[in-house]
């Protein structure tokens, strides 16, 4: 059998093909790509008679009734597993910086100096910090946005952060905490909240900007190349 390599021009062929078959996202079209090409390239030089389109129907064929899905399922999941197996490193990089210290400090003379029974001014800091975080991530997903915003691996990102984020948020303004728990065990429940909210606001905004720079880089690669 004869080797066949694939030109740049037939393997962006590939790619419309898979986009065709309903998988739009870029890093997935790459992702089933190289199974694909591997398997477009064997026909082809098993056969040097075979057309292009020919062997990508056979190829597409050989991977049975459910095609290329369980390849992007697959990615899928791999993606959201590298993002949740990070997140405790993550945050443990984040209780060692210096802003970390200075956010625990600054908040532990906070509570100190306050009184705990000013629940107005406790709701109203509680709003504050909700309002702020709800803010920041709308800053962050509108300032670090892909050229064409068709990649899995920015979309899995934010629906994995978001729902922490809003998870955060609701358990800062759940009012019914506040009356199971003592006064001063409920701000500091308050405080612990509004710490891990903040790192995950903070890893959120550090991963989105890399992942928007490596994606806008593959977009260049893939396309304009």
């Amino acid at each position: 059998m004869i080797s066949k390599k694939l030109n740049k021009a037939e393997l962006k062929t590939l790619l419309s093909f898979i986009e065709k078959k309903g998988h739009p996202y870029v890093d997935v079209q790459l992702e089933i790509l190289d199974h694909f090409a591997c398997k477009v390239e064997d026909l082809m030089g098993s056969n040097q008679q075979m057309k292009l389109s020919e062997a990508m129907d056979k190829a597409y064929s050989s991977f049975g009734i459910y095609g290329f899905s369980e390849i992007a399922d697959s990615y899928g999941w791999g993606l959201n597993r590298k993002f949740l197996h990070k997140l405790p490193a993550e945050l443990w990089k984040y209780m060692k910086g210096w802003y970390s210290i200075i956010f625990i400090i600054y908040f532990s003379l906070f509570g100190y100096f306050v009184p705990a029974d000013r629940t107005p001014f406790w709701d109203g800091f509680i709003l504050g910090a909700v309002v702020i975080l709800i803010l920041m991530t709308l800053v962050y997903i509108f300032k670090y946005r892909p050229i064409y915003n068709k990649y899995m691996l920015y979309r899995g990102y934010l629906g994995l952060m978001i729902p922490l984020m809003s998870g955060s948020s609701v358990l800062l303004m759940s009012g019914w905490i506040g009356e199971i728990l003592p006064v001063n065990i409920y701000h500091f429940f308050v405080f612990l909240v509004t710490y891990f909210s903040y790192a995950l606001l903070t890893i959120f905004e550090r991963n989105l900007k890399s992942i928007v720079n490596r994606v806008d880089e593959m977009e260049l690669e893939t396309y304009y190349s």
